[in-house]
């Protein structure tokens, strides 16, 4: 009999480069498909309840071309070569006209792989000034995407809450991104996880399924507003800040008052030796907070020049500016590091 395997969320099926002389049948259950691609890793799709995966090396005698990960609990029947071979043998001729037909799906895959390959690599600046090629697990235009599904589903197929908050179903999200704009479930998946992480939605589930709280849906849209227009820009017009640049920004928004304090004054002075050192108590020593960044929030007009007083270093900020960019940017961030996390491995 064939045996049965039981996978968590996050359980690896079979890893890349890796040789076997099985294949599976997702008996339930939902698994991604990623291959390694320096620096990072390129989604090839899902693998849904009644379909099978790992027959590329199964047939060929090739190690395994993609890893495969459970997004959810899954069961799956393994299919050894053995086994296999003796039902084949026991069949009728007929049987070769499937074997074709999966034969015909593996040159499929070949040939949707490098057109995945050719879609996720994006250019961008090392730390060296140099241009080079990145892969990105979200490109911006696929974060466009999913951020006017999100708010096409919450407009459409939104419901109140007794509180007067809304909320709307997982799936219609997975519905609009994935049917409608062609975006792959776990790239959906992690999508929502940074704004879950973000508070623009929450992500709530019960028996009746995953729903998603709606909990500043106007940060997203201005988000989307924010991406288009910078991609509008030439390299050298755009607002250029690194993560070392948001984390002083981070502790200016978090841990000053420059944000909760109503302000006629175009700007307002900070002192970001308390702010820092109060981001340090919270977050750690590990806050990767660099004064050495601050030309950064220059550069974006957000803050005038760093002062050194008797109190403290201090900085004035652009309290308008801030509030309607800050918002957008840390969220623009929260991708970055996502994008960045999924390279590193």
């Amino acid at each position: 009999m064939a045996e049965v395997k039981h996978l968590k969320k996050g359980d690896l099926l079979m890893k890349e480069g890796e040789t076997s002389n099985s294949m599976y049948w997702v008996q339930n259950g939902t698994l991604r498909l990623y291959k390694k691609k320096a620096p990072g890793f390129i989604e090839l799709g899902v693998v849904h309840a009644g379909e099978i995966v790992g027959e590329m090396s199964f047939f060929d005698n090739q190690p395994r071309s993609a890893s495969v990960e459970a997004l959810q609990p899954c069961d799956i029947v393994e299919i050894p070569r053995g086994k296999f071979d003796e039902f084949i043998a026991s069949q009728p001729s007929w049987m070769k006209s499937l074997l074709n037909v999966l034969i015909k799906r593996l040159r499929t895959t070949s040939n949707r792989l490098r057109e995945i390959e050719s879609s996720s690599t994006v250019y961008a600046k090392d730390e060296d000034g140099r241009t080079t090629k990145v892969h990105e697990f979200l490109s911006t235009a696929e974060l466009l995407k999913l951020s006017t599904a999100l708010l096409v589903a919450a407009a459409r197929n939104g419901e109140k809450n007794a509180d007067g908050s809304s909320r709307v179903k997982a799936g219609w999200l997975q519905y609009f991104a994935g049917q409608v704009m062609g975006i792959q479930l776990a790239k959906v998946q992690v999508f929502t996880d940074v704004l879950n992480e973000a508070k623009v939605i929450r992500i709530e589930r019960g028996e009746n399924g995953v729903d998603l709280k709606l909990l500043d849906l106007d940060r997203l849209e201005k988000f989307i507003y924010f991406s288009q227009e910078e991609n509008a820009k030439t390299e050298d017009k755009q607002l250029q800040i690194t993560g070392k640049g948001m984390a002083i920004l981070d502790a200016v928004a978090e841990f000053s008052p420059l944000l909760t304090t109503p302000v006629a004054a175009e700007y307002l002075t900070v002192n970001l030796d308390e702010a820092y050192q109060k981001a340090v108590a919270a977050k750690g020593d590990k806050f990767p907070f660099d004064f050495g960044a601050f030309e950064e929030v220059e550069k974006t007009g957000l803050s005038k020049e760093l002062r050194v007083e008797a109190s403290g270093k201090q900085a004035a900020f652009a309290h308008a500016r801030l509030m309607k960019l800050y918002p957008v940017l840390s969220l623009r961030q929260r991708f970055r590091d996502m994008n960045a996390h999924k390279r590193e491995g």
